[in-house]
This record gives C-alpha cells, structure tokens and sequence, in this order.
C-alpha cells in the first residue's frame, strides 16, 4: 500500500473501522521495517524513557506503539490534515512553517500526509529528544521518496526549542490521560508563544473535568466501537460532572503558566487551584472520583472519553472514600512529573473559585 492511500483511506470518512485499522498496520510494519525501530508499549522500568525538567518524554519505542491506538492516530490525521487545508487558505502567498514535537520515530500524524501537498507548499520542523527516534524519521524520508520535502530534523526539548521564525502551526501531541506525566502543558505553553497572529496549535483544545463514576464502569481499555466487548459506548459515559479540572488551550497555557506559583508545603510549582465539592448523590458509596480527558485536536476532530488511551478515565484514588459535603482543592502540579494533586479542605468562602 502506497503512503498516499493510506493517507486517503485515514481520511475517507466512509472508510470501515477494518480499512482504517488496515492501513495504520500496514503504516506501521512499513516503517518498523525501514526505519528500524519496532513499536513496542514499553511500561516497565521506564525502559529507554527520557526524564526531562518538565516530564518524561517516552521512549522511541513506546512513541512508535502509539500509532496502534488506532482511534487516536485516526482523529489526529484528521485534524492535522484540516488545519493545513484552513492555513493554506489563510496564508495563501507563503509557505507554511510547521513544527512537529515530539514526532517519534514515524512522524506518524504528518508523514503519511506529505503526498497529497506540493513540496514548496511546506517547511517543516520535526523536533524530538531521541536521536533515534530522529535517525528513523529520516530513513523514513528516503524510503517514501520524500527528498524533494523541505524537511529538517532537530535533536532537543520542546519545553525550550526556539524556532527562528513564527510558526503557522505546530503539532504536539505529548500526552497520557488526564495530562499527568508527559509535558503537554509545558510544550503547549512554550511553543503558543511561537505561533504566528492567526496561527494554530494541534490540539486545539483539552479538557480534564473530575467526575464520578460507577466503580464497574472504570475500564482500562479505549474503545473500539460495536467490537468493545462492552454493552454500549453510552453506558460507560454514565458519569457526573463535578466540574473542570483544567481546560488547555494555546491561550490559556500562556496565562497559567505565568500564574504558577510554587508550593512550599510540596515543594511544587502548581497551577491555581480550584475548589470542588462532592455531591450528595444515591449510591455514592458505588462511585468512584475520577478525571476524564476529552480532546479536540482540530474543529469537528474530537476525541471523546474512552475512545483511545489518553482519554481514558484516571481513577483519583487520593480521595477515596468519598463523602457527600467535602471540599477538594485541585491543583495541576508542574515539573518533572506532572500531575493532579488533591488535597481535603475544610469548607472555603468561595466554593468552586481558585
């Protein structure tokens, strides 16, 4: 299969789950054989991962495995391809500069892209912290036939990269469910500032919100349509919102970010907290609180909850029991391991406000 069809059947709305599921396999096997990097989940022991100041940034291997969340490399395609199309109509007399953070080893959200565009219609920047991740992308180029691109390939951190000139677009997807771990939020903060007037930042926007759920409902696995396994998609989304842990966007990773203050109680660089109350709902005791993550990568191009890894719930085990009347102070905690923090509180004067 050509990188071209794989590229139209990803985007062909009426493609079937097994066509898309299809083609990102045969993308996959492609470029492990050419590249020389297999994917591989690698969860244990942290193998090969890198661990920055801001977050950990996954090893090739693990980034490379990403592409089989299929659900995830599909809307990501997707969304990439339509914020290109809307760009090159708003800046029509210039090629567009794109930045791809933390691209892994297959560039996998803009490499199977690249035929359905003109050459000169692009310049493009794939960053990332692993040489070798880097070392494949570039086998990758030549095997596709790719070297009339306008390509560059830079070893460093997103957290700190500098792009000599404004950027008409940068793709960072950098993330594990509920943004704990990975440097989204310091990628995001950082690179916002880069984008030309006009410019967009892929994802568009991500929402972490504290629900409580069924206990027998938290799963493990995103997923995959009529095949889950699962009653109903709309079963698993019985879950009530407490409220917005914390909504990422190029604009409002610029403002928190110059409104984190450091904790000196946990040693901690912490966004504004907010203040949360458990509700007094039947069956409480059945529940647990948890953090959903949806994501609109571009426009119509959402990922809802469960359907791929980083839109998983994350259980929030630090406020079990729950217990109708108490407040919670929320708080995203920055630096080399990124997470929510909870912490009991006694009733505020302001409940909700951060």
């Amino acid at each position: 299969m050509r990188l071209e069809d794989i590229a139209r059947t990803l985007l062909d709305p009426a493609s079937t789950q097994q066509q898309l599921q299809r083609a990102l396999d045969q993308f996959i096997q492609t470029c492990g054989k050419a590249g020389g990097i297999l994917p591989d989940p690698a969860f244990s022991a942290w193998a090969g991962d890198s661990f920055l100041a801001e977050g950990v940034a996954i090893a090739p291997q693990a980034a490379a495995n990403c592409a089989r969340d299929y659900q995830r490399a599909i809307m990501f395609t997707r969304g990439v391809h339509a914020a290109i199309a809307q760009a090159s109509l708003h800046f029509p007399d210039e090629p567009l500069r794109i930045l791809y953070a933390g691209c892994g080893p297959y560039a996998t959200l803009l490499l199977p892209l690249l035929p359905l565009y003109r050459p000169e219609q692009f310049s493009v920047c794939l960053l990332d912290i692993h040489q070798r991740s880097l070392d494949s992308v570039l086998k990758l180029l030549e095997h596709f036939g790719l070297a009339a691109y306008n390509i560059e390939t830079v070893q460093g951190d997103a957290c700190t990269y500098q792009h000599p000139r404004p950027l008409h677009l940068v793709i960072s997807e950098t993330m594990q469910k509920s943004l704990e771990q990975e440097p989204q939020f310091a990628v995001t903060a950082h690179l916002a500032r880069q984008l030309i007037d006009g410019g967009t930042f892929i994802p568009q926007k991500i929402d972490v919100r504290l629900c409580l759920t069924p206990k027998n409902l938290l799963t493990e696995q995103p997923s995959t349509g009529a095949s889950s396994g699962l009653d109903t998609k709309r079963d698993r989304a019985r879950h009530y919102q407490i409220g917005t842990a914390l909504t990422l966007t190029r604009e409002s990773a610029v403002a928190l970010s110059r409104s984190a203050r450091f904790r000196e109680e946990r040693q901690k660089w912490e966004l504004p907290p907010l203040v949360m109350e458990i509700p007094a709902l039947d069956n409480l005791e059945c529940c647990d609180a948890a953090l959903f993550t949806r994501i609109q990568v571009y426009d119509q191009c959402w990922l809802e909850d469960y359907d791929a890894e980083i839109t998983l719930p994350q259980r929030c085990t630090d406020m079990a029991p729950l217990k109708a009347g108490d407040y919670w102070e929320i708080s995203y905690q920055l630096g080399s391991y990124p997470r929510f923090h909870f912490g009991r509180i006694t009733r505020p004067e302001n409940p909700g406000s951060p």
